[in-house]
């Protein structure tokens, strides 16, 4: 096996690990918010959903290695031994904070962790949106083509991921109440609207790695008419299949 399908093997992994467990981790979420469920075993469903959380978390931040050392061993990106290993020296600082801010989020030092994870999901998700853009229309560092596109919606999934961390800050105190003081209107309304609101970013980031998945393995030269509507077409018939399986939970 030569290093690059060490690396290629690696970076499937990653997909399959950071997508699966997060579908574990969404469809256990969404199911806690049901009233019709004992506080008991809405409780279960939470500290399951946010244990199986840290490993698409550490994924996540994961592909950014995996993705240089796949595209090092490609030859389409040019990156000295010193680069890479500040790449790894990054993503492990970062995976370490990420996942320290998530283990210990009911304490003040995982209040921390966590506001300086956002600080950097959002920092890195705009530079590589705005650098992988840049390339891909011909100015920018890297060679255009279908590498800097992928890296340019890898940026995009990070600001979905801030949207799913913002957006579910209310909710966590909402289920807080629910276990201390029971299951009230109040408190039902408070975690229905902002899991709503933390589902449509996580739809979205799905559609996402869907689309980077496939910019992957057909390594488009431009992206065509065609293939923007194929894009459209996989985002309509996630969104609806995402749409049907909500459905499907709150009637269960």
């Amino acid at each position: 096996m030569t290093t690059y399908e060490i690396w290629k093997y690696l970076h499937v992994l990653m997909f399959v690990f950071w997508v699966g467990t997060d579908m574990g981790v969404m469809l256990g979420a969404r199911k806690s918010t049901d009233p019709r469920l004992t506080l008991e075993t809405r409780l279960i469903l939470v500290k399951m959903a946010l244990l199986i959380e840290l490993l698409p978390r550490a994924m996540w931040a994961m592909a950014l290695p995996f993705g240089v050392m796949l595209s090092r061993e490609l030859g389409l990106l040019h990156v000295s031994d010193a680069g890479v290993a500040a790449t790894w020296v990054f993503t492990l600082a970062w995976a370490a904070i990420s996942l320290g801010g998530a283990h210990w989020s009911e304490k003040p030092i995982g209040q921390k962790l966590a506001a300086i994870n956002r600080w950097i999901i959002g920092i890195l998700g705009v530079t590589l949106t705005v650098v992988g853009a840049w390339s891909y229309f011909g100015d920018g560092p890297f060679d255009t083509g279908w590498l800097p596109a992928k890296g340019a919606l890898y940026g995009v999934i990070h600001l979905t991921v801030l949207g799913i961390e913002a957006s579910f800050i209310p909710v966590g105190p909402a289920f807080g109440r629910l276990f201390t003081e029971g299951s009230t209107p109040a408190v039902e309304a408070a975690i229905s609207k902002g899991m709503q609101v933390t589902m449509f970013w996580v739809y979205t980031s799905y559609i996402l790695i869907l689309i980077v998945g496939f910019v992957g393995i057909a390594k488009p030269a431009a992206i065509t008419v065609a293939f923007a509507a194929y894009f459209a077409f996989i985002a309509i018939a996630a969104s609806v299949a995402f749409t049907g399986m909500g459905r499907m939970l709150r009637a269960a």
